[in-house]
């Protein structure tokens, strides 16, 4: 999907719905990754504004202050948003904006154990698999039992997603169908709520 189309179709999601985090999220990242720093860190805010445990989020908005050429707030944002990431055992996140950090020369926030969430989940009965790591939330543990559906897609996110990111993604595909008007019959409904979900689940790399 071309830069601009995505682009034209985040934006159409958050003017939608304004209260939904995904929709500005990915606005702000599809910006983001056009080199479009500047516009990025609205959509950005404001989906820390609806949601402040959206780790991706800080992530994303500290590199599009710094790119802008607010350093200084970017270091704000990053040092909130590696507590905020390691709350909830985000571990992808916070090892990331971590690393920011670190290249920057700034200070990095002492970290409690997040560890401590897959000992939980593991006590709950979540399994976890041999070199399996969410691509979205980073646990180890959690690895669905099957494909959610078939084909290369369904793969991939059985290879890469928590069941708990998993049904997280469920109801907001829903509202990504209903705020858009996507018909899942035709080729270009299916190719935009996949893009969406491969947005939510933090997919793009795999």
């Amino acid at each position: 999907m071309a830069e601009d189309a995505r682009i034209k179709q985040f934006k159409q999601m958050a003017e939608a719905d304004p209260d939904n985090e995904l929709g500005h999220l990915s606005l702000g990242k599809a910006y983001l990754d056009s080199g479009r720093a500047d516009a990025a860190i609205q959509p950005l805010t404001r989906a820390l504004e609806l949601n402040g445990r959206l780790s991706k989020a800080y992530q994303l908005l500290g590199e599009a202050l710094d790119r802008a050429g607010g350093h200084d707030k970017a270091v704000e944002v990053l040092t909130r948003g590696v507590t905020a990431a390691d709350e909830q055992g985000d571990l992808m996140p916070r090892d990331a904006m971590m690393k920011m950090l670190r290249d920057w020369g700034a200070p990095v926030p002492v970290l409690k154990s997040a560890a401590s969430e897959v000992v939980k989940s593991a006590a709950a009965g979540a399994s976890v698999a041999p070199g399996f790591q969410c691509s979205r939330c980073g646990s180890p543990a959690g690895h669905l039992e099957k494909p959610p559906f078939k084909g290369a897609l369904g793969k991939t996110i059985f290879d890469h997603v928590c069941r708990s990111c998993w049904r997280e993604w469920i109801p907001m595909g829903t509202k990504v169908i209903n705020e858009l008007g996507l018909v899942l019959s035709s080729q270009a409904g299916q190719q935009a709520y996949d893009q969406y979900m491969i947005e939510f689940l933090q997919l793009e790399e795999r």
